[in-house]
């Protein structure tokens, strides 16, 4: 026997019979429904010819949308006269009318779903696509589905503003310089005022310029000293080389001598210790899978998110870092790679939307910045590789340049600038960092007095 699709017929006539009665829900109702998500095609017909009349600013009543029906050959197809009044005749409650849309939409949505399902069944069954592609596209369906279930709806200026007031006494009170969540470096956190919520934040250099290490010491920053959960997503490095590196720029110790275990005896002190602070922080969360698409990393992060939350009802910080963007893999069949690069950004960015956590994506730079010899080689915006739409949809864009004329890997130490090139809720400006190429470790230049002990103090 063959399986109805869901719907409800009852929550279809009470949507349309409470138009009728009180014409003023129209605007309300919108927001929530189109004619496609009615099931049956009568009760879509009548939706279409309310919304019609309500776009050219004319009454809506049974009789106007009767003749509106008649008009289209469409009245005796609906049911007749009759039929609408009896839409009004079945409205228990007036008052009632976003429950009974949200109900048709609800169902709208399962169907669709089941649509989607049915097609992935389809593609699985037949095999004659690769596993990789017949996944893809399986993601794309459910995705596309899951962005019908979102629907916005205005803010009352009451509540926007007494929301607004709220946050600003609450600033004004604690005078904090950093709102969101700080990075650790104190001239980076003075420009963006910390990591906020729902912001997408690029941090971009050209190869081998310190992108993963400025990453690692924020992560380092964020999780361990600020016990704040950070969700790193590693598609390049595993997550031994990468635990290995986070503790070679706390602790300022050579990175490649720790992996082959050539260090003092002294300094296994310094590694156990940061060892067991990143342990009983228990902030940090590594995923290593490489060749994942965005919608792997969408759905992984919230699966996780949900988790620390059900665990810990009061948080409501988190930072999510991908290392790294032109490594993520797209969803569907893009004409290009601009177009994948575009379409990955704009889910990044509404990811850290739908989740309200800043992400930060680590990106490549073209090489025009290495061909440029009249401006210098300093990094610009237009850099950004494959993509304009990374500029577009960053809130903030952070730079890493290094002259390699002084970067001298024999140097205990180098400068490195960093570059806030795009900031989009405050100023941008640039600031030097001290960069240890032996540990991939980023620090704030000292006075010549603590110089000295920048060598070996972890942070």
């Amino acid at each position: 026997m063959e399986k109805v699709p869901p719907h409800s017929i009852e929550a279809e006539m009470s949507v349309l019979g409470t138009i009728f009665m009180d014409p003023s829900v129209v605007e309300s109702i919108l927001e929530i429904l189109r004619p496609e998500h009615f099931y049956l095609d009568s009760h879509r017909l009548i939706f279409e010819v309310i919304v019609k009349l309500r776009d050219m600013k004319k009454n809506i009543d049974v009789v106007i949308v009767a003749e509106e029906l008649k008009n289209a050959n469409k009245l005796e197809e609906i049911g007749g006269m009759a039929y609408l009044y009896e839409l009004v005749e079945k409205v228990s409650s007036p008052a009632h009318s976003r429950e009974y849309a949200e109900i048709v939409r609800e169902k709208y949505i399962l169907r669709e779903l089941i649509k989607a399902s049915t097609q992935i069944l389809e593609n699985a069954y037949s095999s004659s696509d690769m596993l990789d592609k017949i996944i893809d596209d399986a993601q794309k369906r459910i995705f596309d589905v899951s962005q019908k279930n979102v629907f916005h709806s205005f803010i009352s200026p009451k509540q926007l503003i007494t929301d607004y007031l709220d946050i600003l006494h609450e600033a004004q009170k604690e005078k904090k310089m950093v709102i969101g969540i700080p990075s650790g470096f104190s001239k980076l956190d003075n420009l963006t005022a910390g990591f906020k919520n729902s912001e997408f934040i690029i941090i971009a250099a050209r190869p081998s310029q310190g992108k993963t290490a400025l990453a690692l010491n924020i992560t380092y920053n964020v999780s361990v000293i600020k016990k704040i959960p950070v969700i790193f997503f590693s598609l390049e490095m595993d997550k031994y080389s990468l635990v290995n590196r986070l503790i070679a720029c706390a602790t300022n110790l050579n990175a490649f001598d720790m992996r082959r275990g050539r260090f003092e005896k002294e300094h296994w002190q310094y590694i156990t210790t940061t060892a067991s602070n990143i342990y009983e922080s228990n902030t940090l969360w590594i995923d290593d899978t490489s060749g994942l698409n965005i919608m792997d990393i969408r759905s992984r992060s919230r699966k996780l998110i949900l988790d620390l939350q059900s665990k810990n009802p009061s948080a409501d910080k988190f930072l999510i870092i991908i290392d790294y963007l032109q490594l993520i893999r797209g969803i569907g069949k893009p004409e290009s790679r601009q177009q994948e690069v575009s379409e990955i950004s704009r889910l990044l960015k509404d990811m850290a939307r739908s989740l309200n956590v800043p992400v930060i994506a680590l990106s490549q730079l073209n090489r025009r910045p290495e061909e440029r010899t009249r401006e210098g080689n300093r990094p610009q915006l237009s850099d950004l590789r494959e993509s304009g739409s990374l500029e577009q949809d960053a809130d903030i864009v952070i730079m890493i340049h290094r002259d390699k004329d002084k970067n001298q890997e024999t140097s205990s130490s180098t400068t490195a600038k960093i570059i806030v090139a795009k900031n989009r809720n405050g100023p941008t400006d640039d600031f030097d960092l001290l960069f240890f190429p032996h540990s991939t470790r980023f620090a704030e230049p000292l006075p010549p007095t603590e110089r000295s002990m920048e060598e070996t103090v972890p942070l």
